[in-house]
């Protein structure tokens, strides 16, 4: 089951014919929320890329048990989903972004009380991205990239497409909507489009 998307897609501009330079932005996220996401907001939390790598239980997230987790989501309205600080994005700016070669723009991850509710912790053999819990793996964040065009200069293609999903295995999803109560799971989306006559004037989320 997705439970998180964040998609670019960006086509640069062309001269011959003249089309200028497109970008669009998808944002979904599964958020509890008792009269549905307000408008005009991502639906997405900020998160540190540390709740991949670190069991719950060792970091400082203020979450005694599962049971006081599940309690939190239960009572309270929030995004389900996050954006992480391991790449560096304009969505939602880092004060200390990673940068490099490889670095995904978008890294998607559970909220902190949704990984302590349903237990998960980072599944062995896997560096990153990947969450399980006693049954097996529960929990993946995807990578993507696709599409790649030439803007006619003598630089690498690009990616026109460029993202990330959050899958959740469906006996948890299930699970997950119990905790938070069915009449309180929403999905929240945003869609932002930009046009402009040169690739310069788009701003750079990378």
């Amino acid at each position: 089951m997705q439970i998180g998307l964040a998609e670019r897609q960006r086509t640069p501009a062309r001269r011959h014919p003249d089309q200028p330079a497109r970008q669009m932005r998808l944002i979904v996220g599964l958020e509890a929320s008792v009269d549905g996401p307000p408008p005009d907001t991502l639906p997405f939390a900020q998160l540190p890329w540390h709740l991949w790598t670190t069991p719950w239980r060792r970091l400082a997230l203020g979450l005694a048990s599962p049971e006081a987790a599940a309690k939190r989501l239960k009572t309270r309205d929030r995004p389900l989903v996050g954006l992480t600080d391991a790449g560096s994005t304009a969505v939602l700016p880092s004060p200390r972004p990673r940068r490099g070669p490889g670095v995904p723009p978008y890294v998607l991850a559970p909220v902190a009380p949704v990984i302590a509710a349903l237990d998960l912790a980072p599944t062995d053999g896997v560096c990153g991205f990947s969450l399980s819990d006693a049954t097996g793996e529960a929990l993946i964040c995807l990578q993507w990239r696709g599409h790649l065009v030439h803007d006619g200069n003598y630089e690498p293609l690009l990616p026109a497409v460029t993202g990330a999903d959050l899958i959740i295995r469906p006996d948890l999803f299930r699970r997950l909507c119990d905790i938070v109560g069915p009449a309180r799971c929403r999905v929240g989306l945003n869609v932002h489009h930009t046009s402009a006559p040169h690739d310069d004037d788009l701003p750079n989320e990378d």
